[in-house]
């Protein structure tokens, strides 16, 4: 996703501004929800268009093409949370290097606290593009690790008893838990405690999963 940040940070992101209240940022926001609600294949352009109140020629008008407004909103999300997830992991570095848990709480913490409305359709948005994106999105996600690196380099420094191989292993699995956190997973979780563990308090669920990942790297 790093590559996707430097293309906004190259001017994209003013062109399409979610906050914008243009035609082309309401289209952005339409489809961001509508597709974090119903999945990428149950929303067409039609749905967008009308969510968004605008002509059904805007999305080609703005973007190209449908699959082009899809990749531009991924871009600015995921930009958006890995400037975050950089951001924290400075902090963390800068105080103390050998941190291995606030390192890993840097990793974790955007995507678990990001619990405004916006925010939580962002997250919803970047869990589907996962599994269910464009071609383009799903190549992003599947070949870009520059972020995901700068998190290898800083654990290498924290964790010298542990070689490069096995952090990354380490932080794959830790990567699996995190992505487990969808709204259909707390649901059958609800079903299973019958109602006793969910993720309304979001502190006290970024502290169970920072626990569990670092003990994962035996911290």
């Amino acid at each position: 996703m790093e590559r996707a940040g430097k293309v906004i940070a190259g001017g994209r992101q003013g062109e399409s501004d979610p906050a914008a209240d243009t035609a082309k940022g309401r289209l952005f926001l339409a489809a961001e929800a509508l597709i974090a609600e119903r999945g990428f294949e149950a929303v067409s352009s039609r749905d967008i268009t009308a969510e968004a109140r605008v002509n059904l020629a805007s999305i080609n008008y703005y973007f190209g093409t449908k699959d082009r407004l899809l990749l531009e909103i991924f871009k600015v999300r995921a930009s958006e949370l890995n400037r975050e997830r950089a951001a924290l992991l400075r902090a963390a570095t800068d105080h103390d290097p050998r941190d291995a848990r606030a390192i890993l709480r840097a990793l974790i913490e955007p995507p678990t606290l990001w619990i405004s409305d916006a925010r939580k359709t962002a997250l919803r948005f970047l869990n589907r593009a996962r599994s269910e994106g464009p071609p383009e999105v799903r190549e992003i996600i599947r070949t870009d690790v520059g972020h995901i690196t700068r998190f290898v380099d800083a654990l290498e420094t924290a964790l010298p008893n542990l070689q490069r191989d096995e952090i990354i292993w380490r932080l794959h699995f830790a990567l699996g838990v995190l992505h487990h956190n969808s709204a259909a997973d707390y649901a059958r979780l609800d079903i299973l405690s019958n109602g006793r563990c969910t993720p309304d308090d979001r502190e006290a669920l970024l502290g169970r999963l920072l626990d569990f990942i670092s003990a994962g790297f035996a911290i």
